[in-house]
């Protein structure tokens, strides 16, 4: 059955505070993870109707300026950053909805993207499915999601969250911003050429998991929040993904995760396809 009102209310204030409270835009990096997650190439866009969907404060909307439209939608008050960053940009239009109960007819749009989004909703299979209805023949939808791992480190994730999930926000943040030296620690010891030290950050991390690494200490703030805070937080294999797109009966699957080189070291880390709706005869 689709998610509640109140399933979702912990989605909707992690992303309202996270998007509004951290206005991240990272012109180089964000649009080398764009072009790695959905595997669009300059011009793909150009005159198309487009979906961004869970965009967030829309830093990546904000990269479709030669779309003939643009849609962001988001089920938070994200949509206010979204707003915001996109202003001046006629053809974009933010939207504020359910992924699981999408305010679109189907046929509606040449691509559809979602990148860390599905895995933060409680059916992101039905998600997925539903957004595959939204292609116009010919279309294409590209998805990144996390990525399952080991047993063991599953079992440590879900126990971080077990605890983390039941935070208030307000406690939740500062916690997150206490452990952004810890992020950059695991970074350096990781990168070590001695196998001593680079074992030890890996060790750290696997105590860690959720700390992100990233480079920029805001955003790791940010990152580390995005893990710890939502209640929904599926990890997928590509078999499994693979599948969804069997199911949605698209074509030219392909997987775009194989062979990336990401904008910064530990990027990765996710299931990334995308595949296009058959043309009709």
């Amino acid at each position: 059955m689709p998610a509640t009102a109140a399933d979702q209310a912990r989605t909707k204030s992690t992303y309202g505070l996270q998007w509004n409270r951290f206005r991240i835009v990272r012109e180089e990096e964000d649009r080398a993870t764009f072009a790695n997650r959905t595997g669009l190439k300059p011009g793909d866009l150009a005159g198309k109707v487009v979906l961004d969907g869970g965009c967030g404060m829309g830093r990546y909307l904000r990269l479709t300026g030669d779309a003939r439209l643009a849609v962001g939608l988001d089920l938070s008050e994200a949509v206010l950053a979204a707003r915001d960053l996109t202003a001046g940009m006629d053809n974009v239009a933010i939207v504020r909805g359910d992924l699981l109960r999408l305010p679109f007819a189907e046929g509606s749009f040449d691509h559809v993207y979602s990148i860390g989004v599905l895995d933060h909703t409680p059916d992101p299979k039905a998600a997925f499915l539903g957004l595959a209805r939204l292609l116009k023949p010919g279309g294409r939808i590209a998805i990144w999601v996390y990525e399952r791992e080991s047993p063991i480190v599953e079992r440590i994730m879900d126990a971080h969250r077990a605890v983390s999930t039941r935070l208030p926000l307000g406690l939740l943040l500062p916690l997150c911003r206490l452990t952004a030296p810890i992020g950059l620690l695991k970074r350096r010891l990781m990168a070590s050429r001695w196998r001593a030290v680079e074992r030890s950050g890996v060790a750290l991390h696997a105590l860690t998991i959720g700390v992100s690494m990233h480079p920029d200490a805001e955003v790791r703030v940010c990152d580390t929040l995005d893990w710890y805070a939502p209640k929904y937080l599926s990890r997928h294999t590509v078999e499994e993904v693979r599948g969804w797109f069997d199911e949605a009966g698209l074509v030219d699957v392909a997987d775009l995760g194989a062979g990336q080189v990401f904008h910064h070291e530990g990027q990765g880390n996710g299931v990334n396809l995308a595949g296009r709706r058959p043309t009709p005869g």
